[in-house]
């Protein structure tokens, strides 16, 4: 008896591992996660704003050093004069995002900004390792249902987060290994920055939030890993 339920929970959670598309006045939008449930150790780390040509080799170094794969949501106008990184990037094995042209607040863009900033970067990252990005990240986390609606239009899923290192604010690194390290669960979403080299506190909090994480038996994997499980 003891079997059976604990198979039927499994039934019920893997069932709710897809976020489905939601549909509201005969809209369909796109699929937003900042997490994802899953029975699987698995934990995803993400990096916005770069590439930048100082931090984010740094970056590569460190994850190249515990052996793991991370997500890059890259911003346009540093794509644009760094195609050489973000080939680095890809050659080392990790997963690209579209984190829009700019860094702009959407709430002030309209529809058809919103979809030339995502269409606009993809067609850079395209161009500069060839593979068009399926995941999305808007600037300042901010989602709307214009966005919605344009991304599921774009074929594309909005990936947020449930783990945020502030390390863009200068949190100190005690802090930001404490937050990220506080009760760690399957299929979550941490965010880190590689778009400055001001960002020190993100490698060297990064060197013990990773191995802390391993020795707990959590692996890491792009976003597109969690995804299809």
């Amino acid at each position: 008896m003891k079997k059976f339920i604990l198979l039927l929970f499994s039934f019920f959670l893997l069932c709710g591992c897809h976020t489905n598309d939601s549909t509201i006045n005969g809209v369909v939008y796109a699929n937003v996660y900042t997490h994802y449930k899953t029975l699987q150790p698995y934990i995803c780390l993400t990096f916005d704003d770069g590439p930048d040509q100082v931090q984010t080799p740094k970056v590569l170094d460190l994850l190249k050093k515990y052996g793991i794969k991370a997500t890059f949501f890259v911003l346009g106008e540093e794509v644009e004069y760094q195609k050489e990184m973000l080939k680095k990037v890809v050659e080392a094995g990790h997963e690209i995002g579209n984190h829009f042209f700019k860094h702009d607040n959407i709430h002030k863009l309209t529809e058809q900004e919103i979809r030339e900033s995502i269409v606009k970067n993809n067609e850079l990252i395209k161009e500069a390792v060839g593979v068009t990005p399926k995941l999305v990240r808007p600037p300042y986390g901010i989602v709307t249902d214009t966005l919605k609606k344009v991304c599921k239009e774009l074929d594309m899923d909005i990936i947020l987060w449930n783990k945020d290192s502030k390390d863009w604010d200068k949190t100190p690194d005690s802090t930001i290994i404490k937050n990220m390290l506080k009760s760690p669960a399957n299929g979550d979403i941490m965010l880190f920055h590689d778009g400055s080299k001001t960002y020190t506190n993100t490698l060297s909090s990064l060197d013990v939030i990773i191995p802390s994480l391993q020795k707990k038996k959590f692996e890491f994997v792009t976003i597109s890993n969690l995804l299809d499980q």
